[in-house]
């Protein structure tokens, strides 16, 4: 592979191992800051134009901070496989789908949840929905054939072997006769 084409690693702060997937990018208290500054200009302009404007829709601050959810990951390269544990707490096995080729692995967990209580004059529903998706490059091809995975306390650990790297091939020169 050219140096070219390399692919970007991170090296894991514990040890000495390399980590190949980053962490999801969190909020610095600057942006934060910038932000409540210009909701504020927005607040105050949407009440000036509020007697031009009775129909208006009203968003409530809380449905813009909704988090991201991506899962915690570690990719761990051992010489002649990649060891990828992920944190993925309240999915069962059934609710994970992974799908691998030779150069990435999209992993994507999905959980759906609903209850209801019925009594005589009271029902209670209740329903949850909760997903999350994460992409790794891998820097050298993989054998997804050989994958393997378990999912135990919430914990997801997969072993994925790489590919036997071909022989060159040499240039023959053909005699002519």
């Amino acid at each position: 592979m050219a140096d070219s084409e390399k692919k970007e690693t991170v090296e894991s702060p514990t040890s000495g191992e390399r980590v190949l997937a980053k962490s999801p990018v969190r909020e610095t208290e600057l942006a934060r800051g910038f932000d409540s500054i210009f909701d504020e200009f927005r607040r105050s302009f949407d009440d000036l134009l509020a007697p031009f404007m009775p129909m208006r829709t009203f968003i409530p601050k809380t449905a813009s901070i909704l988090p991201i959810r991506a899962p915690l990951i570690d990719v761990i390269d051992e010489g002649d496989q990649y060891v990828v544990n992920t944190e993925l707490p309240g999915f069962a096995k059934e609710d994970i789908d992974i799908q691998l080729n030779k150069d990435f692995m999209e992993l994507k967990a999905e959980k759906k949840s609903e209850k209801e209580d019925k009594t005589e004059n009271y029902l209670h529903r209740e329903r949850s929905y909760s997903s999350c998706q994460r992409t790794v490059n891998f820097p050298e091809q993989v054998d997804p054939s050989r994958a393997e995975g378990t999912m135990e306390n919430g914990i997801l650990k997969l072993k994925i072997p790489k590919r036997e790297p071909k022989p060159e091939e040499k240039l023959i020169k053909v005699p002519l006769k």
